[in-house]
């Protein structure tokens, strides 16, 4: 191989390694299939971010909370010990908002306003195209 072809080749696979590119994670089959995304997935998802999300993530909280409850009370004497109790009563809220973000008024209510969207131009769509099959009859000169 020449020195032109050599570089050419080397050229070649920088620019590959470069070039912008998106790669999604599979389930390692080789047939990737279609994103089938309906208002009934979205509303089943929104459902599962509600029962089983955010209630793993309040219980793990609940979990988190209840074995570092007694951490203050241990430590009187020590001039950290307010500082525990501030820290406890931000962690509940900062765990309050992460739920909400999970929850009902989070990812379940975006999702659900995306099942109504879909929905809704799914029907505009229907509508139009009955619109046209009503307006043109076959072998109409268009």
């Amino acid at each position: 191989m020449s020195f032109n072809e050599e570089w050419a080749q080397l050229v070649a696979e920088a620019e590959a390694k470069q070039a912008p590119h998106m790669q999604l994670n599979s389930t390692g089959g080789g047939d990737q299939g279609k994103l089938h995304v309906t208002p009934t997935l979205l509303r089943d998802r929104a459902d599962k971010a509600v029962n089983k999300a955010a209630k793993e993530f309040r219980e793990a909280h609940t979990d988190a909370v209840s074995k570092t409850s007694d951490v203050s009370g241990s430590m009187k004497g020590f001039a950290s010990s307010g500082a525990f109790g501030d820290f406890a009563e931000s962690w509940k809220k900062g765990a309050a908002y992460v739920a909400g973000q999970i929850g009902e008024e989070g990812l379940a209510k975006a999702l659900r306003s995306t099942a109504d969207s879909f929905g809704h131009q799914d029907k505009q769509s229907e509508k139009s195209f009955q619109e046209v099959r009503s307006t043109y009859k076959p072998g109409d000169i268009i």
